[in-house]
């Protein structure tokens, strides 16, 4: 009988997800999160990484790349009036405007806009539902095994959810397209619809808090809580980091970039 106690004991270490590699000192506010070496995938750290989360706007790294890989980057989008009337963060599109694709790209990862998100998957698709199909389809063609979108911006839905670990492997995913990478690392852009300009500000502070930052998205909604996908480079080493549900998203992925980059360096520097 004892043995069988100490059998299932084993079981439940393996299965709960709990604090993994990396310092044990280390904590982190966010109730889920990860750091990824994005040049090998070899994870640094992790908290509750494969526990099924709300991603929030984080979804649109997912309809980012794949617009990027889909369609022309010059085509011109129409706004449909389904898309002009998304709630909640938008780029304040109107509807019957008409916008590049590679501008549509920067206002959705930059001012997180629904709108855009909208526009995007209408294009390709014909409606959010079939390119909400399609998002779950790459998903798990590139290893997001955990992972299910209902729409392509992150807004609330049933069934909608993915990991930190999932999350970190379409960052690392994404980050090799160099237009999604060249897009997530600006800070500020202007694009315009022939008729007026837009202004942009990246959503993610993180670019001007932390000088290894490279990008990529934030994320939030009540469900949700505030989450941050990011990206640095520090002496060529490449990290993602993932904090879900945090109250501190920028300290907490400061703190994973730092621990991820004393450690492999001084490791780089033994060797």
């Amino acid at each position: 009988m004892k043995r069988i106690h100490l059998i299932v004991f084993l079981l439940i270490l393996i299965v709960i997800p709990t604090y993994v590699l990396a310092n044990d000192s280390l904590r982190v506010d966010s109730v889920a999160a990860i750091l990824l070496n994005a040049d090998n995938g070899n994870v640094l750290y992790s908290k509750n990484s494969g526990r099924i989360m709300a991603p929030a706007s984080t979804t649109k790294i997912m309809t980012a790349i794949l617009a990027i890989e889909q369609t022309d980057l010059k085509s011109e989008v129409t706004i449909s009036g389904n898309a002009a009337n998304k709630p909640e963060t938008s780029m304040h599109l109107h509807k019957g405007e008409q916008l590049l694709m590679k501008d549509l790209l920067y206002g959705l990862l930059l001012s997180s806009g629904n709108d855009a998100a909208t526009a995007i998957a209408e294009f390709i698709s014909g409606s959010e539902e079939r390119f909400a199909k399609l998002m779950t389809e790459k998903a798990h063609e590139i290893g997001m095994k955990d992972t299910e979108f209902k729409n392509a911006s992150g807004l609330p839905a049933a069934n909608h959810y993915t990991t930190a670990y999932d999350l970190a492997v379409l960052a690392r995913y994404a980050l090799k397209n160099p237009v999604f990478a060249e897009i997530v690392q600006t800070k500020t852009a202007s694009i315009t619809d022939n008729q007026n300009d837009f202004n942009l500000t990246n959503h993610n502070k993180l670019l001007w808090k932390y000088q290894f930052a490279t990008g990529i998205k934030t994320g939030y909604t009540r469900k949700a809580g505030n989450c941050l996908v990011a990206s640095a480079n520090c002496n060529g080493i490449n990290l993602i980091a993932v904090v879900l549900k945090s109250n501190n998203t920028y300290q907490d992925s400061i703190k994973l970039f730092e621990n991820g980059f004393n450690k492999l360096i001084n490791n780089n520097n033994k060797s």
